[in-house]
């Protein structure tokens, strides 16, 4: 009877444990996709790469995502929620502050950003997700530029948005950071003069 008793006790444990495990490996999965992603082209990712690198066998693989595209589909959505997370600020903050946390994730994953832009027009799943991304990046815009959009409507507001788009957009900040070699307050004070020269003209 005591042996039955230690087994039920057992079992909601071994069921923690084993949920744990398929969690870190899910993980793990996704976190050699990054990198394989990150650095390669889409063409050239194959399951097999990013099933040495996380250390689990290709049917694994496929049996937990189904394929190399559902599989870029996952890891989009869990670093889209990942870079929303760490962009997102209090609401009222200040420009400088939504600025700040906004080049912080450029420095964090414009490589990776630009990789995918370089290939958004060879690639549809990646395509959907530098079009979101833009759409992401809008919204930003509009909701930490909204004293140069006040009093604003139609194509006058449209251009200010486009203008203060390009002034904060991640094509600017490669420009100035890994092109012509500018340190990163360096590139935020551009960034703040061209979004000042918008206020101006305003």
């Amino acid at each position: 009877m005591k042996l039955s008793e230690d087994a039920d006790q057992g079992r909601p444990y071994r069921k923690v444990v084993r949920a744990a495990s398929e969690i870190a490996t899910h993980e793990a999965i996704l976190d050699a996709a990054f990198v394989e992603f990150s650095t390669t082209s889409f063409d050239r990712v194959t399951l097999k790469q990013i099933a040495e690198r996380s250390g689990v066998t290709v049917q694994t693989i496929i049996r937990r995502f189904g394929s190399k595209e559902e599989l870029f589909e996952e890891l989009a959505r869990r670093e889209g929620e990942r870079i929303l997370a760490e962009r997102d600020v209090p609401e009222g903050a200040s420009l400088p502050v939504a600025l700040d946390s906004l080049l912080g994730h450029y420095e964090r994953d414009g490589d990776t950003i630009a990789n995918f832009v370089a290939q958004e027009h060879l690639f549809e799943p990646i395509r959907a997700i530098v079009d979101r991304g833009r759409r992401t990046h809008r919204a930003w815009v509009e909701r930490h530029c909204r004293h140069l959009l006040s009093g604003l409507d139609g194509s006058v507001r449209e251009r200010v948005v486009h203008a203060a788009t390009v002034a904060t957009d991640l094509s600017t900040w490669k420009l100035l950071r890994r092109d012509l070699g500018l340190e990163p307050a360096e590139v935020a004070a551009v960034m703040t003069e061209l979004l000042q020269g918008l206020e101006r003209r305003s």
